[in-house]
C-alpha cells in the first residue's frame, strides 16, 4: 500500500469518485478489475479517505455482491471479482461522508453538533459505476444499479466514435427532469470544457462521442428535505459513470 495525500474535505468544492474499466470486456471465471479514482473531471488529485467507501457488484440476474476494494496504489483503488456467467454485470463504489464548516472556514468530518461553532453541514453521498460486459460484443438494455440518484445508459454496446448514447437520471426511482448532466471527456486539454446538458420531462438526456478515448458521465442533486438536526442541513448526491469509446 503506498501512501496518498488525502482530499476528501475537497467534496465541498466538487471534487467525486469514478471507476474506470480500461477493456472493451471481461471473461467468465477470469478476475476483471476496476479502479477507483478520485478528483474532478476526471482529473486525479489525491484520495478520499477508503473508510467512507463500500463496495458491490450486481451480476446480469440482479443478484448483489459485496466487493473489497484494496491500495491504495498509484493514486487510485482497485477492486476486483470473478463472473461466473456473460452478461452486462456493474461494478459500484459509493462514497458517504458528513463535512462540517466552521464559520473561520475549517471543514471538519464531524456532524455539525461536534462542531463549537458551526456555519453549515453538509451529508455527501456519491455513486461510482462501471458496466462490465462479460462476453465478446455484448449489446443490450442495462438493469438499473437501484442508487437513489440513478445515472443508467438505456442500451450498451461497444461504443465508437459516431455513436450517441442516452442516459436516463432518476431520483428515488421517478424520472429527474431539467437536470444538468455533464459529458467528461478524459483527455481533454486544459481549455476544453466538458459538454453540458439538461434532462427532459422523462429524465433522458443523449451525448455523441465525437472522438475515441475515456469519458465520463455525471450528475449531481441536492435533497434539501434530507436534513437532520445536529448532523447536517441538506444530502448532496453524484453519480457517475464511466465509458470507453473506440475508432
Amino acid at each position: 500500500m503506498s501512501k496518498f495525500r488525502d482530499t476528501t474535505n475537497l467534496i465541498f468544492q466538487g471534487h467525486e469518485g469514478w471507476l474506470e474499466f480500461r477493456s472493451s470486456h471481461g471473461h467468465h471465471d477470469s478476475p476483471v478489475e476496476v479502479l477507483y479514482k478520485w478528483g474532478h473531471n476526471m482529473k486525479v488529485d489525491g484520495l478520499c479517505k477508503k473508510e467512507i467507501l463500500k463496495a458491490y457488484y450486481i451480476d446480469p440476474d440482479g443478484k448483489k455482491s459485496e466487493l473489497t476494494i484494496d491500495g491504495p496504489e498509484d493514486s487510485a483503488y482497485k477492486a476486483a471479482f470473478v463472473p461466473e456467467n456473460h452478461g452486462f454485470y456493474q461494478a459500484v463504489v459509493v462514497a458517504d461522508v458528513i463535512w462540517t464548516v466552521s464559520v473561520d472556514g475549517k471543514y471538519l468530518n464531524v456532524p455539525k453538533k461536534e462542531c463549537e461553532f458551526p456555519l453549515e453541514a453538509s451529508a455527501f453521498t456519491e455513486y461510482a459505476n462501471a458496466i462490465i460486459p462479460v462476453g465478446h460484443d455484448l449489446e443490450g438494455e442495462i438493469r438499473p444499479a437501484g442508487s437513489t440518484l440513478e445515472l443508467a445508459p438505456l442500451f450498451w454496446k461497444p461504443w465508437k466514435a459516431g455513436d450517441t448514447v442516452k442516459l436516463r437520471v432518476s431520483f428515488k426511482g421517478a424520472p429527474l427532469a431539467a437536470s444538468q448532466v455533464v459529458m467528461i471527456y478524459g483527455m481533454a486539454e486544459d481549455n476544453e470544457e466538458p459538454e453540458v446538458k439538461e434532462t427532459d420531462s422523462e429524465g433522458l438526456v443523449s451525448f455523441t462521442f465525437e472522438k475515441p478515448g475515456y469519458y465520463l458521465a455525471l450528475v449531481r442533486h441536492v435533497d434539501n428535505d434530507d436534513a437532520r438536526e445536529g448532523y447536517y442541513d441538506r444530502r448532496n448526491y453524484t453519480n457517475t459513470l464511466f465509458m470507453m469509446v473506440t475508432k
